[in-house]
């Protein structure tokens, strides 16, 4: 542990002591956002006694607070001129990682003038609404950003450029960001695949690549309200389940509404990749959305979260199915601190044919299963 955490702080070193008569210290800024999170859930196994887990270590029978959820990162940026900046973002996470540090963010970014800023480098995908910031759990509602969109897409980050254009259009703001990249990416095998393969096992991770993507994003928005449009084209490669150069797309659509005391979250996604018995088992067309109403009284947030997964444009038995509610609860624990907990009941479906799994390591009894979450989430 202590061995991780000084790389992190090591990593931040060695990127502030770049140039150092380039620029000063007072041209560099930090920040940094912690989530600690524990997790249970009662589902059984078919048999009716047999214990199950949820989303691939998320929660299992036994209540956890080293979970994958739990990181903590670290931001620099450096102003390295009036036109160019530098940013970096290391998080070191735990749970089965042991809180090993993993790169985020690292890209350059140049100015051109108020409206558009070209950035290089390494960057969160925008592939839904709060995906470039979803570690930084303080920034939204939930304890966990509802599982049946967010577990659709692998792929976190791109490396290459992107371009953004801004525009104030009177009381309206519009953002524009067009991208293209490639990348390297793990995901971890479906409990419905792993069962039904003699050559992987439950929970193995699966290498893959992308490459030729390219995508958009656009957020248009005035006070109280904002809307999202998004959508990427890529090719993949995945050597473990045979794949070479396959397209697949992603697209979404989302709005949130800050408004008062009314708090309004949902999104929609669609996943469509090439028609192949390897991408129809690894990476199956998948549609899924969900709506979350939350009413913010003082310091406390309630919030309700109903959300759908299916099968997508072509009808894989590999897609996961699943439909849940959340009831949760957040409270301001200071300027800069959120605790939250929630309750979930996930139903599962099995009408694609291989079994209701869900999101579940296994098909679970009667179909249904309860997942209890907790976070304390900090900026600083």
């Amino acid at each position: 542990m202590k061995k991780q955490v000084w790389s992190l702080i090591t990593g931040c070193a060695l990127f502030v002591g770049v140039q150092p008569s380039t620029f000063a210290l007072e041209d560099i800024s930090f920040s940094g956002y912690m989530t600690i999170k524990g997790t249970y859930t009662d589902a059984v196994q078919t048999d009716g006694s047999t214990a199950t887990g949820y989303a691939r270590g998320y929660a299992s029978k036994n209540v956890n607070f080293d979970t994958l959820g739990n990181h903590i990162g670290l931001q620099a940026s450096a102003q390295v001129s009036e036109n160019l900046e530098m940013t970096l973002v290391l998080q070191a996470n735990g749970g089965a990682e042991e809180y090993s540090v993993t790169t985020e963010w690292a890209y350059a970014s140049y100015t051109i003038n108020d409206n558009y800023t070209v950035r290089l480098g390494r960057i969160k995908g925008p592939f839904f609404m709060v995906s470039e910031y979803q570690e930084v759990g303080y920034a939204y509602p939930w304890v966990t950003p509802p599982q049946e969109v967010y577990s659709t897409n692998p792929i976190d980050a791109i490396v290459g450029p992107d371009l953004v254009y801004q525009k104030g259009l009177g009381d309206w703001d519009l953002l524009l960001e067009l991208y293209a990249g490639s990348g390297r990416h793990k995901a971890t095998v479906q409990a419905n695949v792993a069962d039904n393969n003699p050559l992987v096992d439950k929970g193995d991770s699966v290498g893959f690549e992308t490459n030729d993507m390219v995508g958009f994003n656009t957020t248009i928005g005035t006070q109280g309200i904002s809307f999202r449009l998004g959508y990427f084209t890529t090719k993949v490669d995945a050597a473990g389940f045979g794949i070479t150069d396959q397209t697949g797309s992603f697209g979404g659509v989302g709005m949130i509404v800050d408004w008062r005391n009314i708090l309004i979250y949902s999104e929609y996604i669609v996943r469509d990749t090439q028609n192949t018995v390897a991408m129809n088992q690894a990476f199956p067309d998948q549609n899924a959305g969900y709506i979350t109403l939350g009413y913010r009284l003082g310091n406390f947030t309630p919030y309700l979260t109903a959300a759908n997964m299916d099968q997508g444009k072509d009808k894989s038995i590999y897609a996961l199915q699943q439909s849940s509610y959340t009831l949760g609860l957040r409270y301001e624990a200071g300027p800069t601190a959120a605790l939250k907990i929630e309750a979930k009941q996930v139903k599962t479906d099995d009408s694609g044919g291989l079994g209701a799994y869900g999101l579940f390591d296994d098909p679970v009894n009667n179909r249904k299963g309860n997942v209890l979450a907790a976070s304390f989430d900090l900026i600083f």
